[in-house]
């Protein structure tokens, strides 16, 4: 039972982690089946036709379209690749923004700009932060 819960379980962290990857793939290979399979009925078509003509026309069109859907792919994986970088450069490592003042050494978890609506600028600006019980603690000391 442990087992398939593991199993299940691993299987939903890929999908979730490479899904787009994953669907992507299976597009390009169901385009490039398309595509030879589009391009071997018209050369049945075109020997039952004695349409000699085309044939040629016919290979170079197949493999514009080939080359064309594996360029779409590397394209879209290589923009993927690039947003997401330029994405991670902007977001800091601790995954908020935060700035140090040069005064006292504080952290602010918030840009200047937004500190006038934040109903928890009070608590920041604490020296210490301190629980209920800790205050009632030091409430029921003599």
């Amino acid at each position: 039972m442990f087992k398939q819960i593991f199993r299940i379980t691993f299987v939903t962290l890929i999908w979730k982690q490479y899904k787009s990857a994953i669907a992507s793939t299976l597009l390009l290979f169901a385009f490039l089946w398309l595509v030879g399979n589009v391009h071997q009925d018209y050369l049945i078509y075109a020997a039952e036709q004695n349409d000699e003509g085309l044939v040629g026309r016919s290979f170079l069109y197949k493999w514009l379209a080939l080359v064309s859907g594996v360029l779409l792919y590397l394209s879209y994986h290589w923009l993927r690749s690039t947003s997401s970088k330029s994405i991670k450069e902007i977001q800091p490592k601790n995954g908020y923004f935060s700035k140090t003042n040069s005064n006292n050494g504080k952290t602010n978890s918030l840009p200047d700009n937004d500190q006038g609506d934040d109903p928890f600028a009070e608590l920041r600006n604490k020296r210490k932060l301190r629980s209920r019980a800790e205050i009632l603690v030091d409430k029921q000391k003599p």
